[in-house]
């Protein structure tokens, strides 16, 4: 349940991120006003699990391993981009680029005194995961992971702060390196890929040929391989040779040939009938 909780106020997160970019305010206000959402985000999320009790270890390590890192990655980044501009020399173009550089080195720096327990993150490893992600875990293996003696044992684990800022600093040295290249308007799209495909590859193929045949991309001209491949790279995912891979779903009972599809359509719809459940101005027709 806390699984779902959490990926439901991650989804709205992201949501508010992203109106948060499409208002027309400065840079500095856009990156205070992302601050504080994600801030207040990670509160919400730990007032939803202070009280809650974990169904089993699994679920307990894959909330601190997968799920409250994400939050604490969107305010440490937010922070990180305030202090930047905030910090950043008034000079030349050549003098900004040796700031950032220099920034990069500090991430480095971060990486070599966690390289450990950025390999065992990286490798998808999971021997050592109740000594990191659980919350009755007190002393983890010193050489991976320091222990902390500054946060709230309810709500923290030996490991789930630095995973954060471990995502955290992937996003922060793509966005550095783009302004070293020269690109000033650096969106947060840009600045880091950490969406994953995590469903089936089968869906993610029939949504592709759903675009390819009613032709949404590139009017119509963009070929089913050249979509897939983007895909592929968007969500770091594999999909495999789509032609191939189309006759899994031709094989399906003609009933539910596009079952993810229609998943899809299902689950809109029962949002949007949620959604119109609590409208005043709705519920006032209706009586």
């Amino acid at each position: 349940m806390i699984l779902e909780i959490a990926n439901n106020l991650y989804r709205q997160l992201s949501d508010e991120l992203v109106m948060i970019e499409q208002e027309e305010i400065t840079d500095k206000l856009e990156i205070a006003k992302k601050l504080l959402t994600a801030r207040s985000y990670l509160v919400e999320l730990k007032n939803r699990t202070v009280n809650y009790t974990f169904s089993s270890e699994q679920e307990e390590i894959a909330f601190f391993k997968t799920k409250k890192p994400t939050f604490i990655s969107q305010v440490l980044y937010y922070s990180a981009r305030q202090r930047i501009e905030l910090t950043k020399p008034e000079g030349t173009a050549d003098q900004l680029k040796k700031y950032y550089r220099y920034l990069l080195k500090g991430i480095e720096k971060f990486y070599r005194d966690n390289r450990e327990l950025h390999s065992y993150h990286r490798s998808g490893a999971d021997h050592l995961d109740r000594l990191l992600f659980m919350r009755s875990s007190t002393e983890p293996p010193s050489w991976l992971c320091p222990v902390r003696i500054d946060y709230d044992e309810r709500f923290s684990t030996p490991a789930d702060y630095l995973i954060g800022k471990i995502l955290s600093n992937e996003r922060m040295t793509t966005y550095l390196r783009k302004l070293i290249d020269g690109k000033d308007n650096v969106t947060d799209t840009e600045a880091g890929n950490d969406m994953v495909w995590t469903g089936e590859s089968i869906n993610l193929l029939e949504t592709a040929y759903g675009w390819y045949c009613t032709g949404q991309i590139n009017k119509g001209q963009a070929g089913i391989g050249e979509i897939v491949r983007k895909l592929e790279i968007l969500f770091n995912v594999k999909i495999g040779r789509p032609y191939r891979r189309f006759t899994e779903i031709k094989q399906r009972k003609r009933l539910s040939r596009t079952k993810y599809i229609d998943e899809m359509g299902k689950a809109i719809i029962q949002k949007l009938d949620d959604e119109d459940a609590y409208r005043p101005d709705i519920q006032n027709r209706r009586f």
